[in-house]
């Protein structure tokens, strides 16, 4: 399956009940720093182009005082599994 890591622009982190239109997240990172940065990494499809908004709800509950991550997609980046132990790089 291929990941997309999704830049968000405006990005809120939000407590609640994942919503029907949230698209799964398998992985949050936030880079805080001068230049702060949240992206979120996610095996939908449905992620949608650059400027428009977006939601994301965690694929499984963590109970660390958020359930989503909302915001505008900055840009996208699909991102390719490594080869495995074994298998000969493309």
């Amino acid at each position: 399956m291929m990941t997309t890591r999704v830049y968000l622009r405006a990005a809120r982190l939000l407590a609640g009940e994942p919503r029907a239109t949230d698209l799964p997240a398998e992985r949050v990172f936030i880079h805080a720093s001068q230049v702060p940065e949240v992206w979120v990494e996610t095996e939908s499809t449905a992620v949608p182009d650059r400027g428009r908004a977006v939601s994301f709800a965690l694929a499984w509950h963590m109970d660390i005082g958020f359930e989503r991550v909302a915001g505008t997609v900055e840009r996208k980046v699909q991102k390719r599994a490594a080869p495995t132990e074994g298998s000969t790089p493309r």
